[in-house]
Parts: structure tokens; sequence; C-alpha cells
């Protein structure tokens, strides 16, 4: 036999190419958690400053008793208040196809590089929420030892003791969940047919996690290294213990070409910039957010082994 028209024979003459490109893309593992809901929006107001001031109060007083039948009044009572700084600040992210990427096509294309963009603000507030915990001034846990369901106790105490109402959060780096899940595991007693602990023993992935002793567990590989590298930094709050802000930037639209603007919404853009001698485009998301902890006695810092 001979002159076959076989897959090789054309693959070595030009008559078939080694691979083609599929047109399904594989994203490689990240962590897409957004943690912005577990902070107070506060409404941006431009007022000729880049720091906006927001006041706090403090309530809870009670009356006191009249002296006499026939008393002539009370003393004063302060009104206890306080104050926290958020401040704006630009953040973006660039990116700067080539005309020759465009032009040859793929499942890669330039849409795909927007929508990249596009989710980099929710990852943004992510991070700058977690860069908050590290100033919180309570803490529970042991450097350099596992996290424990009674350091998880210990942080719920902690809470309870300021007098913290409504929904407690914790968000916990992947190895504080693991080592938090195997200390599950061993508990006997009650604890062990807690739906709840059950329920977290079985959640799969990033993000929520699911309830466990009422809190909303949540997961984020954002948690910083802390104490040389040794620990991670997560944290267990209420709601009202962080607040953030984003500049509209529709207040930019007489500044920029209608026409260059890729992405529009209330909190970010995403805008091109071309350079024609080059034949590049450059594509950059811009937001402008602000945070901040607005009352420390809502949060406990969780500091345990890396």
């Amino acid at each position: 036999m001979a002159n076959e028209v076989s897959y090789a024979s054309l693959l070595s003459a030009g008559g078939r190419v080694a691979r083609i490109l599929s047109s399904l893309l594989h994203t490689n593992l990240y962590d897409p958690t957004g943690l912005r809901a577990l902070m107070t929006f506060i409404p941006y107001s431009p007022m000729g400053s880049s720091t906006m001031n927001v006041t706090k109060v403090t309530r809870g007083s009670v009356m006191a008793a009249a002296s006499t039948e026939l008393s002539s009044g009370f003393s004063n009572t302060a009104l206890s208040t306080g104050n926290y700084d958020l401040v704006v600040a630009r953040y973006g992210l660039k990116m700067q196809p080539t005309d020759l990427m465009k032009i040859t096509g793929g499942a890669l294309d330039v849409n795909y590089v927007v929508g990249v963009l596009t989710e980099s603000l929710d990852l943004t507030l992510t991070d700058l929420l977690t860069a908050l915990f590290s100033n919180i001034a309570g803490n529970v846990g042991t450097s350099s030892a596992d996290l424990t369901v009674d350091d998880f106790f210990d942080a719920v105490y902690y809470l309870n003791l300021q007098n913290n109402p409504g929904q407690l959060s914790v968000v916990l780096h992947n190895q504080q969940i693991n080592d938090l899940i195997e200390s599950i595991r061993g508990e006997a007693g009650p604890m062990q047919f807690r739906t709840d602990a059950q329920g977290l023993l079985q959640a799969p992935g990033v993000g929520f996690r699911g309830q466990f002793a009422g809190v909303a567990v949540y997961q984020s590989d954002s948690c910083a290294l802390v104490n040389s590298s040794a620990d991670r930094q997560g944290c267990m709050f209420s709601e009202g213990a962080f607040a953030y802000t984003l500049a509209p930037v529709a207040a930019l639209d007489p500044m920029i070409n209608p026409a260059d603007i890729l992405v529009a919404t209330p909190e970010m853009f995403v805008e091109r910039v071309r350079d024609g001698a080059n034949g590049m485009t450059s594509l950059i998301a811009n937001a402008y957010p602000g945070t901040a902890e607005a009352e420390d006695l809502r949060a406990c810092r969780v500091t345990t082994d890396a």
C-alpha cells in the first residue's frame, strides 16, 4: 500500500495543523469572593474634599429618679459622640491588548479582558475590608496554633460582652476554615449533632461556607499573613463594624470622551486609551472607593496558625 491520505502525512505536509484552538476557555482556580455586602455602605457626598467624616453617637441613656417630690430638676447628661473618616482614592487595573491580538481572534478576546477588569471592583473591596482587620483591638486565637471551636466561641463571647446585636459574620482564611472543620470533627456532645455544624462540614468551595453556631462563615484568601507570616488573620464582626463608600464616577462625564467608555456604572468605568503608533489599546478600570473601621467593639480578630 502507498499514497494513503493519512493525518500524519497531511500534518507533515501542511494539510493539517498540529493543534486548533478550542472555542471554550478553562478558568484557572482563583478566589472570586466579594465581601462588600458585609460592610455598611455610606453614600458619598462630594462637597470639596476626598475625606467624608461620619458622625457616631452613643445611645442608651436612662432616666434618673427625682430626689424629692418637689425636685427642682435633673443634672445634664452629655450626649456621647465620635466620628470616623472615609477617604476615597483612585484604584485602577490596566491591561493593554495589541491590535494583532484582536485581529487574530480566538476564545480569549478583548471582551473577556473587559470582564476581568469589571470584576476587579468587588475583589478590591474585599482586599480593603480584610486589610482593616489588623486595626481591631480585640483578638482571639493563639499564634502558631490551629483555629479551634473554642477560639470560635471565644470570639462570640467577646462580641456578646460588647452588646453586639443581630447577625454575626466571620471571615477566615482557607487554612483557618480547614482547621475549624477539623476541630468540629472532634467535638462530642450536643455540638456534634447540630445541623449547622454538619452543614459547615459539607459545604464546598470558597465564599459563603454556611452557618455555624448562628454565625455566617465566609472564606477568603485575602486574609493577611501576620506575625512574620506565622499566622493568618481573620475577623468576626457584627453589622456596622466596617463601612465603605464609592465616589460616583458619573461626575467625570465632561472630562472623558463617551466614545472611549466601554463599561460605565455609577461605581466604576472602563475606558480605552489608544496608542496608534504601537498598535495597542490600553483598557483601564477606574474606581474611587474608601473603607474604614466604623466601630472597634463590633469586631474581634481571629489570629491563628497559617
